[in-house]
């Protein structure tokens, strides 16, 4: 299991959390915070807890652990939303498309 328990500051907010996508394309179960961009990138995938939330962190941990068949849904289901949403090759044309709607408007 990945944990990501980012917390937003005044001059910080998750904005990504790359971490996630690797460890989904391992079909590793994840658990983030649901700070900045964590919930969309888990999506259905994964678990989301209240940023600073540590008993439903460890509410979420437990789960995990006492359900290997929800593990292995989880694992699964993150490396399908990777393969369907997060490829280099799909943030790559992502990128050309962003650059081209905002030159296009220029």
């Amino acid at each position: 299991v990945l944990v990501l328990p980012s917390r937003t500051t005044p001059s910080w907010k998750e904005q990504f959390g790359r971490v996630l996508i690797e460890a989904m394309a391992c079909e590793t179960p994840v658990v983030g915070s649901d700070s900045g961009e964590i919930p969309r990138v888990i999506g259905d995938a994964g678990l989301v807890f209240p940023e600073g939330d540590r008993q439903a962190l460890t509410q979420q941990l437990q789960m995990l652990l006492d359900d290997a068949e929800m593990r292995i849904r989880l694992a699964q289901a993150g490396r399908r939303r990777v393969l369907a949403h997060f490829t280099m090759q799909q943030v790559a044309q992502r990128t050309v498309n962003l650059y081209r709607e905002v030159l296009r408007r220029s």
